[in-house]
This record gives structure tokens, C-alpha cells and sequence, in this order.
């Protein structure tokens, strides 16, 4: 008998591959649908079994035979049997399945060979494309925790100092011992959100946050009272490191001052998430309330600071406010939500961050706002403190 065999890899691969060679061929091939259920083409598959996985799965092994022809004794070739069984042709898989399939011509069983050998192919490098890409996202992923565990002051824990500290708390932007990270789990996620850089998958818009804060500028606002006080260090008790931690956080004992005293501080935080003043926003939101958090602009406007962050297209901050407690619902005046206002940022990070947390994704068209500016804001504060007016704001 005249044949030629094609194997593939795994069970998976030459799943895709049978597949192909029963429906989708055909097609590709201009062969018509009919080629399969033709008189002239047999197919017998073997018992359908679940193989266990191969061992060379992942070997990528791509061979063919060649085909060989039947010869009499005497060396001549029988012309009726080469006629008869030249146009057939099996598929193996490495779990010794074998599909045989018999043609009306040499250009016809050719032509199937050729497209099922580059299917097969296609498949294959499909699978390897997939895992690079993997590979790639998984070596960028550690980079970039990397990157974050080089930050200022992140070489120590933030409550003790302990040395190459590899855990971390996500809204506070800071690096922790493991001991550490056991009290902050204990103070509940709307203080501290804990998670390992090495056991935890890490996404952009976390990889982000933690890159934009670091020990130092999180210690320079949750310890920024901190005289007076002795901070523990690694090898104090762990009852000692509990007191600093629940004063530190829980208590805000240590926080550093407002900046402005005049000003609400839900409108200083309107302010600080215009000019995209970071420090500023992680100092208002750790003195502030679910209601200061919601503050809008002012009834002809009713943007929030989630509004403005959407609309200057960053994550960090749209992250930390829907962290402590931004309502993702809140409409302007016009009756956009911040979505609307996120889809004219040039990334679609924002975007997904607030589909993720269930913000409305309806099609309103974005009406102008009240520009906001910058520009007198002595006077606007002074007005604001004396007369009751809103200020105005970027």
C-alpha cells in the first residue's frame, strides 16, 4: 500500500488537527464540502478515547513520511496495485490513532496532504506564539515588581523596618514584613489591602499604584507626626508592632496636618485630583470621609474627583478613590458618569478599571462643563472662606 503518515505533538494538537481534516478543509481547499462523505473517499477513525497527556507535548515534533511504492520480486512495479493505492493517505497521532483516508488522484490526495500539513502547522505555531506572549507578559510582570521593590524606602518594611520586605498593602502603596502583613489583615481591607509580590498575580492597575507610591512617600504621610513616638523595629514583639500599626492606621495618630484649613477638605481634594498632586490626594483621603470622598464641584456641575481623575486618564488615582469609597455611579449634572468621561483619556486602562467595579456604560453625549481653573485661587479661597461661594478649580 502506497501511504503517507503525519504526526503531531500532543492529543491537543491533533484534536485541532482531526478536526480540520473532516470539516474545515474542505473549504480552504476549493475540494468542495462533499470531499468526506464522497463514495470515492473512506475515512476509519480509531475508538474514540480521552489519551493521557504526552510526555513530548511539548516537543514540538513535525514529521511526515515519505511515500514508498510496492515492488514485485523481480523489481518491476506492479502498475494495477500502484494505481489502485497510490492516492491514500493515513494520519497518526502519537497516542497511535490513525485516520486513512483514500483519494480519486494524485492531485487530490496531494492537495489534502499540503493543507492539512499546514493547518496542523498553523496550529502549532499558534500554540507557541501564545506561550512567548505568556512568557512575555510574565518576565515584564517581573520587571516590573522589581522596579517597585527598588522604590524609596521600599528595601525595609514601612511599620518595622525589616529588611527586603516582600509583601505589600495595595491602598496604602507600601512594602511590609510577613508579620506585619498579618496585623494589617487584621485591620480589615478598608484600611489595608494585603497582598504577597511573589504568591499574588499582579495586574497593571496595581502594578501601577504600587510604582507610583512607595514606603517613603506613604510613611511621609501616615507618619509625618510621628515625634515623639518610638517606632519598633524588627525584632521587637509582635504586640509592640500591633500598637504602632493600629495607632498608625487605624487611629491616624501619626498623620501629617491638612495643608489648608480653610478650604473643606472634599473641594481640597477636587483640587488635588485636578492637578493630579498625588501626595495630596493620598493625605485628603486618609483624613477624609465616605462623604468627603463624594464631594462634587457644585450643583450646576456635580463632577467628583472620580469624574476629574477619569478625565485626566489616571489610574493610580481612580484607583485609590474607588478604594476608599468613590461612588462609581455618581452622574454630573448633564448625567454622565464617569465612563463618559474615561473613554476621551487616551488609554483604555481607565476604562476597564471601572467596568471592573460595575460604573454604567451608557451613551451619553459628554455636554462642556464649567471649565475649571486654576487662576486666582488666593482670591477664590478667600471668597470661599468668606462668602460661602464655591471655588473654582481645574
Amino acid at each position: 500500500m502506497h501511504q503517507r503518515s503525519y504526526s503531531v505533538s500532543s492529543a491537543d494538537q491533533w484534536s485541532e488537527g482531526a478536526v480540520i481534516t473532516n470539516s474545515a478543509i474542505s473549504s480552504d481547499t476549493g475540494l468542495g464540502d462533499s470531499v468526506c462523505s464522497s463514495p470515492s473517499i473512506s475515512s476509519t477513525t480509531s475508538p474514540k478515547l480521552d489519551p493521557p497527556p504526552s510526555p513530548h507535548a511539548n516537543r514540538k515534533k513535525h514529521r511526515r513520511k515519505k511515500s514508498t511504492s510496492n515492488f514485485k520480486v523481480d523489481g518491476l512495479s506492479s502498475t494495477a496495485e500502484e494505481q489502485e493505492e497510490n492516492f491514500e493517505f493515513i494520519i497518526v497521532s502519537l497516542t497511535s490513532q490513525s485516520w486513512h483516508f483514500e483519494a480519486t488522484s494524485y492531485e487530490e490526495r496531494d492537495a489534502w496532504v499540503q493543507a492539512i500539513e499546514s493547518q496542523i502547522l498553523a496550529s502549532l505555531q499558534s500554540c507557541e506564539s501564545s506561550k512567548n506572549k505568556s512568557r512575555l507578559t510574565s518576565q515584564n510582570e517581573a520587571l516590573a515588581l522589581q522596579s517597585i521593590r527598588n522604590l524609596p524606602g521600599n528595601s525595609h518594611c514601612v511599620d518595622c523596618d525589616a529588611q527586603s520586605p516582600d509583601w505589600a498593602s495595595l491602598n496604602l502603596g507600601a512594602l511590609m514584613c510577613i508579620e506585619c502583613s498579618g496585623i494589617h489583615r487584621n485591620l480589615g481591607t478598608h484600611l489595608s489591602r494585603v497582598r504577597s509580590l511573589d504568591l499574588d498575580d499582579w495586574p497593571p492597575e496595581l502594578i501601577k499604584v504600587m510604582s507610583a507610591i512607595g514606603n517613603e512617600l506613604a510613611n511621609s504621610v501616615w507618619e509625618g507626626s510621628s515625634q515623639g513616638h518610638v517606632k519598633p523595629c524588627s525584632e521587637s514583639p509582635r504586640e509592640e508592632k500591633e500598637r504602632w500599626i493600629r495607632a498608625k492606621y487605624e487611629q491616624r495618630l501619626f498623620l501629617s496636618p491638612l495643608p489648608c484649613r480653610d478650604l473643606p477638605l472634599g473641594q481640597q481634594l477636587l483640587r488635588a485630583t485636578a492637578e493630579e498632586d498625588l501626595r495630596a490626594v493620598i493625605l485628603l483621603l486618609a483624613h477624609g470621609s465616605r462623604e468627603e470622598v463624594n464631594e462634587t464641584c457644585g450643583e450646576g456641575d456635580r463632577r467628583t474627583s472620580l469624574h476629574l481623575a477619569c478625565r485626566k486618564g489616571n489610574v493610580v488615582l481612580v484607583q485609590l478613590l474607588i478604594w476608599y469609597g468613590v461612588d462609581v455611579m455618581a452622574r454630573d449634572f448633564h448625567g454622565n458618569t464617569a465612563l463618559a468621561y474615561a473613554k476621551q483619556a487616551v488609554t483604555s486602562e481607565v476604562r476597564e478599571l471601572l467596568l471592573q467595579y460595575g460604573c454604567p456604560d451608557e451613551q451619553f453625549v459628554l455636554m462642556a462643563t464649567p471649565n475649571l481653573s486654576r487662576k486666582n485661587n488666593r482670591n477664590n479661597n478667600s471668597n470661599a472662606g468668606g462668602s460661602g461661594l464655591m471655588p473654582t478649580l481645574i
